[in-house]
């Protein structure tokens, strides 16, 4: 990365002027396709793909380039909000990127006027790794600074329409046990709301989202999943043996009380001969513990 980020990126935004911002976030491109792309990233294919330029610069370097204008744009939400929606909408994968740094900073200032913005721009995500940056570094930072105040505005999120909206959420509420831990039990209660999601990347967002408060409390994700197992919800299946399967190993020993419950989930006459494959999976994983 350019150990001179700081001074480059302040030098281009010294004439920014709010009336004209696609002198700027042209000058912004230039300076980020002057580092070597990632070629080994995992760029989700969309559609219109001409319309999106992913180039695959380094996330740290995008972040390093948002990062030093969010600290003027924090300050200026006014003047740089159309900077950073035109980054967004018009400068592909890239220009996201550095939007979403700028996004969060002002949405720490003006939470009211950024926060519905952000949920209308994550309906125009067009893959995960868009969703998860928004949800990351545009939303989060004010949701895990007052969570008592936002969490009620992810739930709503929750129970969006919009794939996106929806995995925005649940990955947001998926990463505050790192900072917020006594709120897991709370965590847990609302990612029981997507348990059925019939969306792949919504479920694997949920499974995350488990596994990040098994990490902070095991003995009350062991019983979450226990009351979920019992519950035999065919629908909640590929969720509740992937969230073992993909466990950090280092906790899997907390999770051994599941085992007579998977064993006797797998013989339910009503399970599925592909549930039951995932049942048995995860059952294995149980008894190597």
């Amino acid at each position: 990365m350019d150990i001179n980020v700081p001074e480059k990126v302040a030098t281009i935004i010294k004439g920014y002027a709010s009336s004209k911002p696609e002198v700027t976030a042209k000058a912004l491109r230039e300076y980020w396709l002057g580092f070597e792309p990632n070629h080994g990233i995992n760029l989700v294919k969309v559609e219109q793909r001409e319309q999106y330029e992913a180039i695959g610069i380094p996330i740290p370097t995008l972040k390093a380039i948002g990062n030093e204008i969010a600290k003027t744009a924090g300050k200026d939400v006014t003047g740089f909000l159309p900077l950073a929606q035109l980054l967004w909408a018009e400068y592909g994968r890239e220009g996201r990127v550095v939007a979403h740094i700028m996004f969060g900073a002002m949405a720490l200032i003006e939470p009211q006027r950024l926060v519905p913005l952000l949920k209308e721009l994550c309906r125009q995500c067009v893959s995960w790794e868009d969703a998860d940056r928004l949800a990351m570094d545009a939303v989060e930072p004010i949701v895990r600074r007052y969570p008592d105040q936002w969490l009620s505005e992810m739930a709503v999120w929750l129970q969006d329409e919009n794939k996106w909206v929806r995995r925005a959420a649940i990955t947001i509420i998926g990463r505050l046990p790192m900072k917020h831990p006594a709120y897991t039990s709370q965590y847990l209660a609302l990612t029981e709301q997507l348990l059925s999601d019939t969306d792949v990347d919504v479920r694997r967002a949920v499974s995350f989202a488990i596994r990040t408060c098994a990490r902070t409390n095991p003995q009350l994700v062991c019983a979450f999943l226990q009351k979920q197992v019992a519950a035999a919800n065919s629908a909640a299946v590929w969720v509740l043996c992937d969230v073992i399967k993909s466990l950090d190993r280092r906790l899997i020993g907390e999770f051994a009380p599941l085992l007579p419950h998977y064993r006797k989930w797998v013989t339910a006459p009503e399970v599925s001969s592909k549930d039951k494959r995932s049942i048995e999976s995860a059952i294995k994983v149980l008894e190597a513990s």
